[in-house]
């Protein structure tokens, strides 16, 4: 017989990769010949990278093919990235060709996170740090620094874990030296090291780590308004555990099953669950694949799982057989469990059929018909078909392990639509955002809202009309959405002015948001204003009413920033019988400015015989569509906390009035979507009522839980807690007081137990946790972190 026609490696790879891609498209089975191929040591990973930059030169692909699934570059690249994390490259030569054949790919596609994993992998396996440190010359290090700079700062917008991995090798193997220095992204940007080296006679000791620990930490971070950033949570647990991955994997997917268990004694709202449950099923499986990714270690995540599942709380989370007790409060999470398995299954962090055995019984669902999401996938369906997207807003809130891809799908659709002025799409977006309010928390977990506003608050600022528009009254339609969302992320999220860093004080969203509510005078107004005023209310007064030609004549924000002085103006109508009730309906944009105004309201004043009629006007329309409705509903949502203030004064002063208390009820339903939610009253009163010091004992008390929870059963339910407690002891008695609360707990505990004992060593843990965990800003309060910096420096 004829022996087979050997193929050199470079013709066999080539043969192979044009037989199986087809156009855009790759062949499904592509990859296990590769496999193959590579098994049997046919070829090998060079020969396959050169094959396939020859098959497509790198500068002739598009920014997103690399990311793109199914491409044949995201197919052989992910590969890659497979076969170098199980230890395919094994010596310094087959390493530094295989780095030197990705710097055209680097060049071409600094921005592609499909190539970042694969540049990550490479420089984790076991040969980079003799490669880099010993074998790698000057001249190739100073090559491969120039091109991974660019690679790192692009992905620090999109992908901050990976950056980091990437920063972290880039530290390591000294690829930012020389002309490259500064121009990496720091790991520890921003962060005063000097302040953390307290004194030179302070041993070093390894970090103390207990459960009650990472449960304040993790409590802190998303019981209210989401904190949780991916890189500072990183390097938190980094420096907390050391490298010991399963440990900390393990100790992670616990805390968060506590921290849901705990909401659950608590009787949080529903909203507050809603979003713990979302953090353990859509984020923090994401986030573990992340973390495997770029840590190269071996890692057993199943092991992990069922370690966590052996100690979490069976009363919260029981079996499948005793999920049918409804009258046990834990109906309303005891899906969890398998809705966790499921999403890491989806992840890819355990297969499928591992799911029956960690339960411990049939599971009662499966994957997703639609399997797991890609970000590129759905931008560029929702490109392609807008109407998608309003679906992918509602899949928010289920629990199935997608919501991850959907708001960084999410966020990127709204940054091009907005780079490219695209206001009729973008106008869609913004009102089902606002109506379907409570998947803002769940983007919040992915994406800060700050981050969400930025481009939002930069089409504001420089907004232009469409030239090919006729009518002026869908730009102001367009303009109003956009800003109303604004307006919703920042009441939601209770961002103060110092967290929307970057915008220009006389832009129109600084201005917005600092006085827009507040009326002007006519002489505080140019003399441009006065007469946009003035056209405004005779389009209101007279009976030609508000036509286009007085829309053209004032920009959408200036129409904004004059409708509180306008709306002054039409309720000293009203008082003078110049303008009717019926003439406000369209106008509850406004109603910040009435919650500002029955502030000034005294028992002697007559003018709330106009406000409350005009209110009810607002609050309580004749009739409105379904679409008006859910656009009132969101309105009333951002304002009912500060209109509810300003009526329960106004009832003070006028107890013998009727008509206050209708409109209190009104607003009843929207007094509660605040995502960072305020403290209720009656909780407040029973922590500053603790015997025998009030605040302090509470916070003493509330600590005390938590360390003998520390020392008991692993399934032991978890103590109440509540984050809220220290921000409210904070607010009420000072950062300064609060602090030498703190103190006090510790010595108080060395007093009784010693020095040195565990007790002591537990509550320093929890204590330190609670003053290193990031805070909403909250003005003019003083971070417990810079008042302990003072106090040692003094």
């Amino acid at each position: 017989t004829a022996r087979p026609l050997a193929l050199a490696p470079e013709r066999l790879t080539r043969a192979l990769l044009d037989v199986g891609s087809n156009g855009e498209k790759t062949d499904p089975r592509l990859p296990s010949y590769l496999e193959a191929l590579l098994d049997t040591k046919r070829i090998t990973i060079v020969d396959l990278l050169v094959a396939t930059a020859q098959f497509h030169d790198p500068s002739d692909l598009t920014p997103t093919s690399l990311d793109t699934a199914n491409t044949l570059q995201f197919t052989v690249f992910r590969l890659f990235t497979k076969r170098i994390a199980n230890g395919t490259i094994d010596n310094d030569t087959v390493l530094l060709t295989f780095l030197g054949e990705l710097l055209p790919w680097m060049s071409k596609h600094p921005a592609s996170a499909t190539l970042g994993l694969l540049v990550s992998a490479t420089l984790g396996s076991p040969p980079a740090e003799h490669a880099m440190t010993t074998a790698a010359t000057k001249k190739f290090k100073a090559s491969f620094a120039r091109r991974l700079i660019p690679l790192i700062n692009n992905l620090s917008s999109t992908n901050i874990q990976l950056a980091s991995a990437l920063s972290y090798y880039q530290k390591q193997y000294d690829l930012q030296g020389g002309a490259f220095a500064g121009n990496s992204i720091d790991i520890l940007n921003g962060v005063d090291l000097a302040a953390l080296s307290f004194n030179d006679t302070v041993m070093d000791n390894e970090p103390i780590i207990t459960r009650a620990g990472l449960y304040t930490y993790l409590n802190a971070l998303i019981s209210d308004r989401p904190l949780f950033d991916d890189i500072t949570v990183m390097n938190f647990l980094n420096a907390r555990y050391k490298g010991n991955l399963p440990v900390l994997v393990t100790d992670l997917i616990l805390a968060a099953f506590d921290i849901l268990a705990n909401a659950m004694y608590r009787a949080e709202p529903q909203r507050t669950i809603a979003i713990l449950r979302s953090f353990l099923v859509n984020k923090l499986p994401a986030f573990l694949g992340n973390y495997a990714a770029i840590n190269f270690a071996p890692l057993s995540v199943e092991t992990c799982i069922s370690q966590a599942l052996l100690r979490i709380d069976p009363t919260a989370f029981p079996s499948l057989s005793q999920m049918f007790d409804f009258s046990s409060k834990s109906s309303v999470v005891s899906e969890a469990r398998q809705e966790f398995l499921f999403s890491c299954a989806l992840h890819q962090l355990i297969p499928e059929g591992s799911i029956e055995n960690l339960l411990g019984d049939v599971p009662m669902q499966s994957l997703p018909a639609s399997g797991r999401y890609m970000k590129a996938d759905l931008v560029s369906e929702c490109t392609t078909n807008p109407a998608k997207i309003e679906d992918l807003i509602g899949e928010l809130e289920n629990m199935e392990g997608n919501a991850g891809e959907i708001a960084g799908a999410l966020f990127e659709i709204i940054t091009t639509l907005c780079s490219n002025n695209d206001t009729m799409t973008l106008k869609g977006i913004c009102n089902c955002l606002v109506r379907k309010s409570a998947t803002l928390d769940s983007v919040a977990l992915f994406c800060s809202p700050q981050t969400l506003l930025q481009p939002l608050c930069q089409l504001l600022d420089r907004w232009e009309g469409h030239e090919d528009q006729v009518e002026n009254q869908p730009v102001y339609e367009e303009f109003g959405s956009v800003l109303l969302l604004v307006s919703t992320i920042k009441h939601r999220f209770e961002l103060q002015s110092s967290d929307l860093n970057g915008l220009d004080p006389d832009s129109f969203t600084s201005r917005y948001f600092r006085s827009a509510s507040e009326s002007r005078t006519t002489g505080q107004l140019s003399e441009h204003e006065n007469d946009l005023l003035g056209g405004w209310v005779r389009g209101l007064f007279e009976a030609e009413g508000i036509n286009d030609e007085l829309m053209s004549t004032c920009k959408p924000a200036e129409f904004y920033l004059l409708i509180a002085t306008l709306f002054d103006q039409s309720i000293k109508a009203c008082q003078s019988r110049t303008l009717t009730m019926e003439t406000l309906k369209g106008g509850f944009e406004c109603l910040t400015w009435f919650a500002n105004t029955l502030w000034s309201i005294s028992s002697s004043s007559t003018q709330i015989d106009a406000l409350l009629p005009a209110l009810h006007t607002l609050l309580k329309p004749a009739s409105m569509s379904t679409d008006s409705a859910a656009m009132h509903s969101a309105v009333l949502a951002r304002v009912a906390e500060s209109l509810n203030e300003g009526l329960n004064h106004a009832q003070l002063q006028h107890k013998n009035r009727v008509d206050i208390q209708p409109l209190l009820e009104v607003l009843k339903p929207y007094m509660t979507h605040h995502r960072e939610k305020a403290t209720a009253f009656s909780e407040l009163e029973t922590w500053t009522r603790t015997p025998p010091n009030g605040l302090s004992s509470a916070m003493g008390n509330m600590i005390q839980g938590l360390i003998s929870w520390s020392f008991a059963n692993a399934n032991t339910s978890p103590p109440p807690y509540t984050h809220r407690l220290l921000l409210e002891t904070q607010t009420i008695l000072g950062s300064s007081t609060t602090l030498n609360v703190l103190v006090d707990i510790i010595t108080h505990q060395a007093s009784q137990h010693g020095p040195n004992s565990q007790e002591v060593d537990t509550v320093f843990d929890i204590i330190v946790t609670m003053l290193i965990t990031p805070q909403p800003t909250k003005p003019p309060l003083l971070p417990l972190q810079s008042v302990l910096r003072l106090q040692f420096s003094s």
